[in-house]
């Protein structure tokens, strides 16, 4: 026979209590003023990835545009 042990309500709470014990970690508080910089730097990151969006998408429509000017020069000189 195997050796097995039933789970008892108290074996169940003593194996909780050390998973809780195992998984503490320690929090450092973080002052609002730190925290606020950091925001505004990913606001303002934010802001220049979508200005290079922008950019970005108008040279793809330039090109987009040239491709079909140039297939429609292919097919009008066969």
């Amino acid at each position: 026979m195997s050796s097995t042990k039933t789970l008892t309500p108290s074996l169940l709470k003593r194996i909780i209590s050390e998973e809780k014990r195992k998984l503490k970690v320690d929090t450092k508080e973080v002052k609002a003023k730190d925290l606020a910089s950091s925001l505004a730097n990913h606001v303002d990151y934010l802001k220049a990835l979508k200005i290079q969006e922008s950019k970005l998408r108008k040279k793809l429509t330039r090109i987009i545009n040239e491709r079909k000017r140039i297939k429609a020069q292919l097919i009008k000189a066969l």
